[in-house]
């Protein structure tokens, strides 16, 4: 039986990639309206954060929150390994300010490499960010995404093995296994264990259009779709959490409405409901923990 001690405490934050038009103290309010704990601080061109200005616009993001009564911990940054080897100043900054975890660019097979050389050469890049962000302070955390070369459990398992947990971490993401890479619950958290440091919350549905029957791919096509209504079963993958003690980040990955924020907000709402009523349940004495 799982206990509330190890899965409750998991924090939920948002990557608020379609919020971009919101002032730092909007977003702040949006975060409590929506019944989140925190946000992501996001350091992309067109944010409260660039890299260009990380040094001034980081604190300013990080004490405007505070003043809002919300503690950030974790970035969205697309730092690219060669980026982080050949320069560490972004992470000194980032750490100084606060800031524990954060999520790095992918991995990408370069002209002429098979998949295979590719992702040695990442495990091998892999290896010197580890080196960095231990000395640093900071964890690397990678998401599995598809489309990237990186698309499954099992290929961020072996990019991120026998790394030091301190430095290195990983973070699934179940609306874009859904796309590509999808392995069962049971198996997948176990493998990656106690490196598993965020949840990307969103989910996707798979629909048909008959009129295509006669293309390759027969009309079928993946889109998302909010959590309580896609493929994820999110009771296992909570119980399969349980089981190691998860302590992480789930983060908000809104992305069913991107051009509707009020549509998108009523959505996170429910989905913070849905979700927390799961780890309830699942976290309760005879609580359906496999999700049948």
């Amino acid at each position: 039986m799982l206990t509330a001690a190890s899965l409750m405490k998991a924090i939920f934050s948002i990557f608020p990639k379609f919020f971009d038009t919101l002032s730092i103290e909007e977003l702040a309010a949006l975060v409590r309206e929506v019944g989140l704990d925190t946000v992501n601080m996001v350091v992309r061109d067109g944010y409260w954060v660039t890299e260009a200005d990380l040094a001034v616009a980081a604190p300013a993001f990080v004490k405007a929150m505070a003043t809002a009564g919300i503690h950030v911990h974790f970035c969205a940054a697309g730092f690219s390994a060669q980026q982080m080897i050949e320069d560490e100043t972004p992470l000194k900054i980032l750490a100084d300010n606060g800031i524990t975890a954060f999520r790095m660019g992918y991995f990408f097979a370069e002209d002429g490499e098979t998949p295979a050389v590719a992702m040695d050469r990442a495990r091998g890049e892999m290896e010197e960010v580890a080196t960095i962000c231990g000395r640093i302070g900071i964890k690397a955390v990678y998401q599995v995404h598809h489309g990237m070369l990186i698309a499954s459990p099992s290929a961020v398992f072996y990019l991120t093995r026998d790394l030091p947990e301190e430095a290195v971490g990983v973070m699934l993401d179940p609306g874009n296994q859904g796309f590509e890479g999808f392995e069962e619950w049971y198996r997948s958290v176990p493998l990656i264990g106690t490196r598993l440091r965020a949840i990307g919350v969103k989910d996707v549905t798979i629909t048909r259009n008959p009129s295509e029957h006669d293309k390759p791919a027969k009309g079928w096509k993946h889109e998302w779709a909010p959590i309580d209504e896609g493929l994820t079963n999110w009771h296992a993958l909570c119980h399969a959490l349980g089981q190691i003690n998860f302590d992480g980040t789930f983060i908000w990955m809104p992305f069913v409405e991107p051009e509707d924020q009020a549509a998108n907000i009523r959505i996170i709402k429910r989905e913070v409901a849905y979700l927390r009523g799961i780890l309830a349940e699942v976290t309760s004495p005879g609580g359906d923990a496999f999700g049948q």
